[in-house]
């Protein structure tokens, strides 16, 4: 072939490329900013997705690399697989389960399955046998509002929310799914977060929501129309500050150039009646973590100034 036809070949291709990049980036509405905030803190490729414009592009690293979150998974998942547990992966964007298929299936080889709001019923009902049934089955990836709800993913013992809610509920109805009738084994739930970003205001109302939602429960008592509610009734020390805490931790890992070190993950797997003691009573300093309080000047670690 003559070098000009080739130099014309190489710059069309090139020009293709950039112009379906541009073209997809233009897709993108810019109308919310909140969520394309949030579609950054989760990874870049959510804008543009290499691996889904050619589908015959190799999964590499940097489907991981560029991204603190998937850094995060790609430490913790091989060590949840390792000690045999099942885990659930939830997300609110399908972009984001699109790039966590090709991460699981295509670079790391892993088996799993998926729901979203595109997935049929029966393929639904078939996806769930199967991973309640196959040991090898072990990594299902959900959408937050079309897997959380319905579904009985009992044979799970780990749910990682991979982004939050803005309604509380949405999160806890997706943690559900593992802990139905049926389910044997204590249930872990990681969520994870990137501080100094539009995830930390998005967890800041949702905790505050969730407090607001413990207090007039407890206030209430759950009484009906029939029973005398006594408004009078004031709460405990003890009380309110069991109802005030935070229904989560926050881990502080350890290492300086490790994403997580061996010691965060031996921390972050402890599923001993310990563990879970310490964490219900929200003395979790001593075990690694970092128990935290929400105000209006952010989250802070308890007893340490703002």
């Amino acid at each position: 072939m003559p070098v000009c036809l080739v130099i014309r070949d190489t710059y069309l291709d090139a020009y293709l490329a950039n112009s379906f990049i541009e073209l997809e980036i233009s897709r993108k509405k810019l109308g919310n900013p909140l969520l394309q905030l949030r579609l950054v803190c989760n990874s870049p490729h959510n804008f543009y997705n290499p691996w889904a414009a050619d589908a015959g592009a190799p999964v590499d690293e940097s489907i991981v690399t560029a991204s603190g979150k998937m850094l995060l998974l790609d430490r913790l998942l091989p060590s949840l697989f390792k000690k045999g547990h099942k885990v659930l992966i939830f997300s609110q964007f399908k972009t984001q389960l699109d790039i966590l298929e090709d991460y699981c299936r295509e670079l790391r080889k892993w088996n799993l399955c998926r729901i979203d709001g595109g997935v049929a019923q029966e393929d639904r009902r078939d996806q769930i046998h199967e991973f309640n049934t196959n040991p090898k089955m072990k990594l299902f990836l959900l959408s937050t509002r079309a897997g959380g709800q319905g579904i009985n993913l009992a044979s799970a013992d780990t749910v990682i929310l991979f982004d939050s809610d803005w309604n509380p509920q949405q999160d806890l109805q997706a943690q559900d799914r593992a802990h139905r009738i049926g389910q044997t084994r204590p249930v872990i739930v990681y969520r994870l977060a990137t501080k100094g970003t539009v995830e930390e205001s998005l967890l800041l109302s949702a905790d505050a929501k969730r407090r607001l939602e413990k207090l007039v429960i407890k206030k209430g008592g759950f009484k009906s129309m029939a029973q005398k509610i006594d408004l009078e009734e004031s709460l405990d020390k003890d009380t309110l500050q069991t109802l005030l805490l935070k229904d989560g931790e926050v881990y502080q890992f350890s290492g300086d150039k490790e994403v997580l070190s061996n010691k965060d993950l031996q921390v972050l797997n402890d599923r001993s009646d310990e563990a879970y003691a310490t964490a219900a009573a929200g003395h979790g300093n001593a075990l690694g973590f970092q128990v935290v309080e929400t105000g209006v000047d952010g989250i802070r670690a308890t007893g340490i100034a703002a």
